[in-house]
């Protein structure tokens, strides 16, 4: 072939469109004449570049978002940037609602706050401040239920971690979850190898017998606590053991269990309320009084060691009314401002029949707010154990007309004050739905139970424990 026609056959074809970035055409013989040549790797080129400026794009504006427009401390571009780093800024989103939820709290906003505090531990399930906060969060909110539930999720994250057994086991034992606390020893704990009922007989084996005494009774836990001998030879168990004996109906064995333990452990001051409170059952008053003034000088500035003397001077009549009023006094001034502590002598005016001190912390309440619940609960059930029927249906009647809703807990006052008026007829249903509504709480209807026999309604406790 000539020069001339070499030239001709590698110049441009006329007709071919412009190159472009992404790809040419190029002439081929055959049908079209021509064919497109994509230029892949410039593509890809761009392709990569715009994800990587959009992906940077977006890390920029989500990390100006929680430092800027959120104020999140400790967000660094870099973790966001980086997958694997990504726990930082969860970690640190933790801290900022955690702190936020602490800050909510103690300005009484307590909604906002349990909202913070969950996301907290939504944003990182290890902080187990916050997961302890939120859960003592729910239990001063009365939900104990949701404050056990928390607790118990977090067992799933690390079961090896000593501060949440302790939380979980505790605050089911203070808020009367005892299902659940069996299940947790029982079930929860064991299944992510960690059983801890295995151990040296001690608080945590204590606990499950005090779980099974709750639900099952005495019988039941008796047997429990066999299943420990190193129990019996630790005076903290002594209160407990000793009302599984009262129970049974081994009243005297009950107090040498206590005897044994307060000359083990004098300074103990769960022992030395549970000797004068089984002194006071007893009926062994000038021995319980005598106990209940050295718990006092032990214990001058315990809220139980004060209300054991009130007890134990409860007759209000000669000397003892000057002890009790002393004491009653002393006792307002310290805890004036401690509504758990007033709750205690309210609840202790309520079952003694001191329908005047019960009024006063409910008048007392009212300054707090405006129904002054659980305090007009407490004076109501005064009344009703002072045999002051009239009254008390009276007060029962006005409470009910304002807040029925605040007097579903205290259904069973209301079966009792039906009841000493002559109304069976009222009372029966209330029983009834009562029994319904425990029918899974078998701590809660004891503990009804309890309250019907020691207010002198015995026939409302058969008809609750019927099946």
């Amino acid at each position: 072939m000539s020069s001339e026609g070499l030239r001709r056959s590698t110049s441009p074809l006329k007709g071919l469109p412009k190159a472009r970035w992404w790809g040419k055409y190029v002439a081929i013989e055959g049908p079209g004449g021509r064919r497109l040549v994509v230029f892949w790797r410039r593509i890809l080129a761009v392709a990569a570049t715009l994800l990587l400026v959009a992906y940077f794009s977006c890390i920029t504006l989500l990390w100006g978002y929680y430092t800027v427009e959120r104020g999140v401390p400790g967000v660094h571009w870099a973790d966001i940037a980086m997958p694997w780093r990504f726990p930082r800024v969860e970690s640190a989103l933790a801290s900022f609602h955690f702190a936020d939820a602490k800050r909510l709290w103690d300005k009484k906003e307590y909604g906002p706050a349990i909202l913070s505090a969950r996301s907290a531990v939504a944003e990182d399930p290890r902080n187990l401040d916050a997961r302890l906060f939120l859960a003592d969060c729910w239990r001063k909110a009365g939900h104990f239920q949701e404050a056990v539930r928390v607790l118990r999720t977090g067992i799933e994250i690390d079961a090896k971690d000593a501060r949440l057994q302790t939380a979980v086991i505790q605050t089911c034992l203070d808020t009367g979850q005892f299902e659940d606390l069996l299940k947790v020893l029982r079930q929860d704990y064991p299944a992510r190898g960690v059983r801890l009922l295995d151990g040296p007989a001690g608080a945590i084996q204590l606990a499950e017998v005090r779980a099974v005494l709750e639900i099952s009774g005495a019988a039941a836990a008796e047997a429990a606590a066999k299943r420990y001998p190193g129990l019996t030879e630790i005076p903290a168990a002594t209160p407990l053991l000793s009302q599984i004996d009262w129970e049974l109906g081994f009243k005297d064995l009950a107090l040498d269990r206590l005897k044994w333990a307060r000359g083990r452990e004098p300074n103990g001051p769960n022992i030395q309320d549970a000797y004068v409170e089984t002194l006071l059952r007893m009926g062994r008053t000038d021995e319980a009084r005598e106990a209940a003034l050295q718990f006092l000088r032990g214990f001058p500035k315990l809220a139980n060691s004060q209300l054991r003397v009130l007890e134990a001077f409860g007759s209000r009549k000669g000397r003892d009314n000057l002890v009790w009023t002393a004491q009653c006094i002393q006792f307002l001034a310290e805890f004036r401002h401690d509504p758990a502590a007033l709750g205690q002598l309210a609840s202790m005016a309520a079952s003694k029949g001191w329908t005047d001190l019960a009024f006063l912390l409910y008048q007392n309440s009212l300054q707090e707010n405006l129904t002054g619940f659980p305090f007009a609960i407490y004076y109501a059930s005064s009344l009703v154990k002072a045999g002051d029927m009239a009254e008390a249906d009276q007060v029962w009647h006005e409470l009910s007309s304002h807040n029925t809703a605040q007097l579903v807990p205290a259904s069973y006052v209301a079966a009792m004050v039906a009841w000493g008026n002559g109304r069976k007829s009222d009372a029966a249903p209330i029983v009834d739905q009562i029994r319904g509504e425990t029918a899974k709480d078998l701590h809660r209807r004891r503990m009804i139970g309890d309250v019907f026999r020691s207010f002198g309604f015995q026939e409302l406790a058969d008809q609750l424990s019927k099946p």
